[in-house]
C-alpha cells in the first residue's frame, strides 16, 4: 500500500509554497515600486538641471556678448562653471552631435575640462545624445564601471537660435544602493514574519491532526465491527461537530444492522410464503390434470362407443388443457418478473394500444372502450405494463355487463400518474372485492364465450405494479367497479 502524506505535511508544504511565491511576488512589486520612485526622482532632478543650465547659459551668453557659436568660443569656461554649480559632469556638443568640451567633477575641490571625450564617457551609451540631435530632451539610466550613471541631453535654444547640445551625467549609485538596502530589510522582515507564522501553523496543525488521528482510530474500530465505543473530542470547532456526526453515524449503522437482521427474517418469511404459493400452484394444476385424466380413462375403455359423450369429453379436455397451459405460462412469467429490465416507457402509448387491440373483443358483446389519456412517462418494463393493462381490460370484458361502456383514464397527480379502468358489473360483491388480488382466486363465473380465469391475472398485475413502486386497488360504487393504479412518473424517481 502506498504511503500517504499526513495532513500536517501537506499543510506545511502548501504553506511553504504559498509563502515562497508570495515573497517573490512581494519583492518583484517592491522592486518595481522603488525603481519607479527612483526614476521619478531622477526625472524631477533632471528637469531642475535643464531649467537651471538653460537660464545660466543664457545669462552667460548675454553677459559675454556671444553669438550662436558660443559653445566653440567659450565652451570650456561654460562647462566648468556649470559643472561646479550643478555638482555634475557637463558636456557640450554641436547641433549635429560633435563633441566640444567635457567638465569632469573631481570631488568638491576642482574640475577637469577636456577637449576630447574621457574614457569614462566613451563607455557610456549615446542613446540620449541621438535623441537630442533630433531636438528631443532624453534621459538614460545606465551602468558604467558598476555605477548607476544618469545621462541627460537636450538641445539648447536662445531666442530661437540653437547653440548646441548640453549633456549632463550624474552618479545616482547612492540612491540605487539605498533601494537595495530597503529590499534587503524588507526581505529580512518577511522572513522573520514567515518563521513566526510557520511556528504558529505548526502548533495549530498539531492541534488539528491529533483529534483527526483519534477519529481515524475510531473508524478502524467501526470497520472491525465495534459500534459501542463513543469518541469525545472537545475543540469547539468543526472537528467537534465532525466527531458528533461520527458518533451519530455509528448509532445509525448499529440501528441499520438491526433493521437488516429484521429484514432478513422478513425475507425468510417471504420465502416461506413463496413455497406455500408454489404448493398452491401444484394443487391448482392437479384440478385440470385430474379432469383430463378422468376423461382419458373413460375414452380408453374398449367398450366405449358413446359419440355424444366423446364430443363432450373432447371439448372438456381441450378446455382444461387450454386453462392448464395458460396457468403454466402465467406462473412462468410470474417467476421471471424480477428479471425484467426497467426503461423509460410511454404509459399513455401502452394504454392506447391495449384499448385499440381489445376494442374488437369488446364489440362482440356490444361493449365499447372509451379512453381519455395525457402523455406520461414511467420507469418500467413495457411488456409487464402491457400485461397489466391487458389483464384489466380482459377482466372488464369478461365480467362486465353487455352493451356497457368501459372507461379508461390516465391523469397526472401530485403523487405521479393515475390509471383508472371502470365498468359496470352486477355480479361483484364484497367478498370478491376483498380477495380479488389473491392468487388463484376466481369470482363469479362468466356466461360469456371467453375462456375462464386462472385466478392469477389480478395477482400478477398487483405484483407488477408493486415492482414499479406503485399501488393498485379496487372499489365499487353501486354496480360500477373501478380499478385504480398509481405509479410514480419518470421524473419523480430522479430521472431527467
Amino acid at each position: 500500500m502506498r504511503k500517504k502524506r499526513s495532513i500536517r505535511k501537506k499543510f506545511l508544504t502548501g504553506y511553504l509554497f504559498i509563502f515562497s511565491l508570495s515573497l517573490m511576488l512581494a519583492l518583484l512589486v517592491l522592486t518595481e515600486m522603488l525603481n519607479r520612485n527612483s526614476e521619478n526622482l531622477i526625472k524631477k532632478d533632471m528637469e531642475q538641471v535643464q531649467k537651471y543650465s538653460r537660464e545660466y547659459t543664457k545669462q552667460f551668453v548675454l553677459l559675454n556678448n556671444l553669438s550662436n557659436n558660443a559653445f566653440s568660443i567659450a565652451g570650456g569656461t561654460l562647462v566648468q562653471e556649470l559643472s561646479e554649480n550643478l555638482q555634475s559632469n557637463v558636456m557640450l556638443y554641436t547641433s549635429d552631435g560633435t563633441f566640444l568640451f567635457e567638465a569632469i567633477r573631481e570631488g568638491h575641490d576642482f574640475t577637469i575640462v577636456n577637449v576630447k571625450p574621457s574614457p569614462f564617457l566613451k563607455k557610456s551609451s549615446n542613446a540620449d545624445l541621438v535623441q537630442a540631435r533630433d531636438n528631443k530632451a532624453s534621459l538614460v539610466i545606465t551602468k558604467v564601471e558598476k555605477k548607476n550613471i544618469v545621462y541627460f541631453s537636450y538641445p539648447l535654444y536662445i531666442n530661437g537660435e540653437q547653440y548646441g547640445i548640453v549633456r549632463v551625467s550624474k552618479n545616482y549609485d547612492d540612491l540605487f544602493k539605498s533601494n537595495q538596502n530597503v529590499l534587503f530589510g524588507m526581505t529580512l522582515f518577511i522572513l522573520f514574519l514567515f518563521i513566526t507564522i510557520f511556528l504558529f501553523s505548526y502548533v495549530l496543525s498539531s492541534k488539528i491532526t491529533k483529534p483527526l488521528f483519534q477519529l481515524t482510530q475510531s473508524f478502524h474500530e467501526v470497520a472491525n465491527g465495534n459500534y459501542d465505543s463513543t469518541l469525545y473530542i472537545k475543540t469547539g470547532d468543526e472537528i467537534e461537530e465532525l466527531t458528533s456526526h461520527f458518533n451519530e453515524m455509528k448509532r445509525k449503522i448499529k440501528e441499520q444492522i438491526i433493521t437488516i437482521q429484521e429484514e432478513k427474517e422478513t425475507i425468510e418469511k417471504l420465502e416461506k410464503s413463496r413455497r406455500e404459493f408454489f404448493n398452491n400452484v401444484t394443487h391448482e394444476l392437479k384440478t385440470p390434470l385430474t379432469t383430463i385424466s378422468g376423461y382419458a380413462q373413460i375414452l380408453s375403455d374398449e367398450d366405449f362407443n358413446d359419440k355424444l359423450f366423446l364430443y363432450k369429453a373432447a371439448n372438456r379436455i381441450r378446455t382444461e388443457s387450454d386453462r392448464l397451459h395458460e396457468m403454466v405460462v402465467e406462473v412462468i412469467e410470474l417467476s421471471k418478473r424480477n428479471m425484467k429490465e426497467m426503461n423509460k416507457v410511454s404509459m399513455d402509448l401502452i394504454v392506447r394500444q391495449t384499448c385499440e387491440d381489445l376494442e374488437m373483443k369488446a364489440l362482440k358483446y356490444g361493449m365499447s372502450i372509451q379512453y381519455d389519456l395525457i402523455p406520461l412517462f414511467v420507469n418500467g418494463n413495457e411488456n409487464m405494463l402491457s400485461e397489466v393493462m391487458i389483464n384489466l381490460l380482459d377482466n372488464s370484458i369478461k365480467y362486465g355487463k353487455n352493451d356497457s361502456i368501459i372507461s379508461v383514464s390516465l391523469t397526472q397527480k401530485d403523487y405521479g400518474c393515475l390509471l383508472e379502468v371502470s365498468n359496470k358489473c352486477s355480479e361483484c360483491n364484497e367478498q370478491i372485492m376483498q380477495n380479488a388480488f389473491e392468487p388463484f382466486y376466481r369470482g363469479n363465473k362468466t356466461n360469456k364465450e371467453e375462456k375462464g380465469s386462472t385466478g392469477l391475472g389480478l395477482y400478477i398485475s398487483k405484483q407488477v405494479v408493486e415492482d414499479h413502486q406503485g399501488t393498485i386497488d379496487m372499489r365499487m360504487d353501486n354496480d360500477l367497479v373501478t380499478i385504480s393504479i398509481k405509479l410514480p412518473t419518470w421524473q419523480q424517481i430522479g430521472n431527467k
